[in-house]
């Protein structure tokens, strides 16, 4: 009996094969994860006072990874606004070539032009409305307008649509040299924004985002660089080819009497145009040069993460063939704690008599 109690029972003995085969599962869990993903399973717990240093560069992948995904968006919206300023561009200079061959004495060739300018002018307005999940991408820091007003719809501030505003400008038919001279003046001024009458002033009625003067759109690319996105609808360029084309939409030349006033008008039409189609050009390329500047920013924080991604690895990262055998060392050991638990639970008091 004196041997008997110096035995330690089977409850506790079973107890503690418990406690360890808990402490080897755990162990096979973090040895299982490491041999998947490469890295230690309690990197900070390992690391010791070297745990700030991957904290660290943690942070700095959040940060470039953040940066990575915002620049890929913008890259395509710089790509969605470049690619409208093309399409409006081509949609201004087939009704240039349309403009250059038209007969001014009049006849169909006149009325075919008025149809392809306001035909054009619903196109441009439908270009320059481009937007993506962030809003409209040419009304400026006011991004929940849509930017151009729909020609023949009332604008609320106005009640006037551009269609209206245009027609008073012109002031009903034009007979002659002074007649187109003075309307040609209004046209200027309203689309100048220097028009006396509030109404016919371009960004009142025919443009709906954020004004002249305000700050453009800017994105932050990297930690010491922003690029701007400054193609609005209330261009110049925009301004000027919307003009021409609502010139020719407004008027047919042939309705001109007076051949010399006709030739001003389509005169001034084809030079607003061409103006329009030269700012665009420009505002094309702008745009292009700046996606090619994000491609680099984008380039550059690309080999930036995969050199933080291998100090990482340096701070964090497991030889997997050593995790695979203690992952096998790990299994046979709870195998046999398993077995020995199994043994104990049928063990009793008789055993021990």
């Amino acid at each position: 009996m004196t041997e008997i109690s110096r035995t330690v029972s089977t409850a506790l003995q079973s107890l503690r094969q418990r406690e360890q085969t808990s402490r080897l599962a755990a162990e096979i869990s973090d040895v299982s994860k490491e041999v998947t993903t490469g890295l230690k399973a309690n990197p900070y717990d390992d690391l010791g006072h070297r745990s700030a240093d991957a904290i660290a560069i943690r942070m700095q992948i959040t940060r470039n990874d953040g940066f990575l995904t915002s620049n890929a968006l913008l890259d395509r919206r710089f790509l969605a606004v470049e690619t409208s300023l093309g399409a409006m561009r081509d949609v201004g200079q087939e009704v240039l070539e349309q403009a250059f061959t038209a007969d001014s004495a009049g006849g169909l060739s006149t009325t075919y032009l008025s149809q392809a300018a306001r035909t054009a002018l619903d196109r441009v307005l439908e270009r320059a409305a481009v937007s993506d999940s962030s809003g409209f991408l040419m009304s400026g820091t006011r991004s929940d307008t849509n930017p151009l007003q729909a020609w023949d719809e009332i604008n609320p501030r106005t009640g006037e649509s551009p269609a209206i505003a245009v027609d008073h400008m012109i002031g009903g038919p034009l007979t002659d040299g002074a007649d187109v001279q003075r309307a040609i003046d209004d046209l200027k001024a309203g689309f100048g924004d220097s028009s006396v009458f509030f109404n016919h002033n371009f960004e009142n009625t025919f443009y709906n985002g954020a004004p002249s003067g305000n700050p453009p759109l800017t994105s932050r690319t990297s930690e010491t660089q922003t690029l701007t996105q400054t193609a609005q609808a209330n261009d110049p360029a925009i301004r000027d080819l919307v003009r021409g084309l609502a010139m020719l939409s407004a008027v047919n030349p042939s309705d001109i009497p007076d051949e010399a006033a006709r030739d001003a008008w389509l005169s001034e039409a084809r030079s607003a145009i061409a103006a329009g189609l030269e700012g665009l050009t420009d505002l094309e390329t702008q745009t292009g040069l700046k996606r090619a500047q994000l491609a680099d920013t984008i380039a550059a924080q690309e080999s930036r993460a995969l050199f933080l991604d291998g100090e990482v690895m340096n701070l964090e990262g497991v030889d997997q063939y050593d995790a695979a055998t203690r992952l096998t060392q790990l299994q046979n050991q709870l195998d046999s704690s398993f077995a020995i638990t199994a043994r104990l639970s049928r063990l009793s008091f008789l055993n021990y008599l």
